[in-house]
């Protein structure tokens, strides 16, 4: 039937390809007569490295008084969210969404997780 292309070449194969593309070496697992092999994906840069472009890359940011007023209760409670702060402040959450959206693009905050259970990072210093 030709079912088995080469006998006993299955793992030195994965080995081999592991080598090939940069990756871990594959663990072997016995367990009583089976095995598991553990494959290992590509490790990303470092974070150091992201961290040091970042900080080289900061360019000065001009903040309104309407900026300082969001960041002021983000400071104070990060984790609000948009229709929380527009509460805090009487504003719409129309226009709480757009200086949020403008400080995101300028890198003065961004938020981490969800917009239900994340909070809110500030990027810069107030």
């Amino acid at each position: 039937m030709k079912i088995i292309e080469k006998w006993g070449t299955g793992i030195p194969r994965i080995l081999r390809e592991c080598k090939e593309y940069g990756l871990k070496k594959p663990e072997l697992i016995d367990f009583d007569g089976d095995f598991r092999v553990n494959m290992y994906r590509r490790e990303e840069k470092s974070k150091t490295t992201q961290t040091t472009t970042q900080i080289t890359t900061q360019t000065t940011i001009k903040l309104t008084k309407n900026d300082h007023e969001i960041l002021q209760v983000i400071q104070n409670n990060p984790a609000l969210s948009q229709k929380e702060i527009a509460m805090e402040l009487g504003w719409t959450v129309d226009r709480v969404k757009y200086y949020l959206n403008k400080m995101k693009k300028q890198e003065a905050i961004r938020r981490i997780g969800s917009s239900h259970k994340g909070y809110w990072e500030l990027l810069i210093k107030l």
